[in-house]
């Protein structure tokens, strides 16, 4: 990462690289997709660079026939959502206090589906606050 800090094309290319070793490890699918989640995390890439990045693994995961495809998309598509509804919460509350934010990056991704949907009925800060309290109820 920090070889990379200036040079991000070079990280997209270390990070793909990363990535295809660890699905050439013989690890378990929960192992590789813990370590995917780190890697992306630890390596991040601008917009650009992050779209041909997901294009390349595609492409690799259909040549090898990977049996991760899913999961790997399941992840892509989770981290879209969350920002979106992240968004969507700025707009409507207005900005949202990193305490909130951490709640919300930690719900399942079926919580995170009832949100966006609950988060049309908000109307103030409690009652996102109140709807995360319930969450961790259940």
């Amino acid at each position: 990462m920090m070889e990379t800090k200036q040079d991000k094309p070079t990280r997209k290319i270390w990070k793909m690289r990363l990535v295809r070793q660890l699905y050439e490890s013989g690890y378990n699918q929960n192992d590789v997709l813990n370590l995917f989640r780190f890697l992306d995390w630890l390596l991040k890439l601008p917009k650009a660079l992050e779209s041909e990045f997901w294009q390349e693994l595609r492409i690799y995961e259909e040549e090898r026939s990977m049996p991760y495809v899913t999961s790997v998309e399941r992840i892509g598509i989770e981290k879209g959502e969350r920002s979106l509804i992240s968004r969507q919460l700025n707009r409507k509350l207005n900005v949202l206090p990193i305490a909130l934010q951490s709640q919300i990056d930690r719900l399942s991704l079926p919580q995170l589906e009832n949100l966006g949907e609950a988060l049309l009925d908000f109307g103030t800060i409690v009652d996102l606050e109140t709807w995360l309290a319930q969450q961790s109820e259940s």
